[in-house]
């Protein structure tokens, strides 16, 4: 039973592509002058969040943004080389994506911060 169990985990390991970014292939992507364009821009949009939202939407947002650098990214570059992009491209797009999406978030998320606080759901 346990040598199933073995089998079937391995099996499971192998057939999930690991498809995390680690500190080195980031590195290598910010070799890309688009890259790292597009991750200077996240870098701005997100150090320019920072200086103007709520504590309370900054500490909603930083917990997010964090969640992405974690996951997130990888899944949304993911989404994009199932449609055909080479794996550079696909950070790319998934970057600029991002940055486009922080601002209407930290919006979304005062918005439903200041419902809260008037009592309504």
């Amino acid at each position: 039973m346990k040598r199933i169990l073995a089998v079937i985990t391995l099996v499971f390991i192998l057939a999930v592509p690991s498809f995390a970014l680690s500190n080195k292939e980031y590195g290598r992507l910010m070799a890309n002058e688009e890259f790292a364009r597009a991750d200077r821009n996240l870098n701005n949009v997100y150090t320019h969040l920072r200086k103007t939202v709520s504590r309370a939407v900054w500490r909603i947002l930083s917990d997010e943004q964090q969640e992405w650098v974690d996951w997130g990214r990888d899944e949304d570059a993911q989404s994009y080389i199932d449609k055909g992009y080479n794996r550079t491209r696909a950070y790319i797009q998934a970057t600029n994506d991002r940055a486009g999406y922080l601002p209407r978030r930290a919006k979304a998320i005062a918005k439903e911060i200041e419902r809260v606080r008037n009592g309504r759901r």
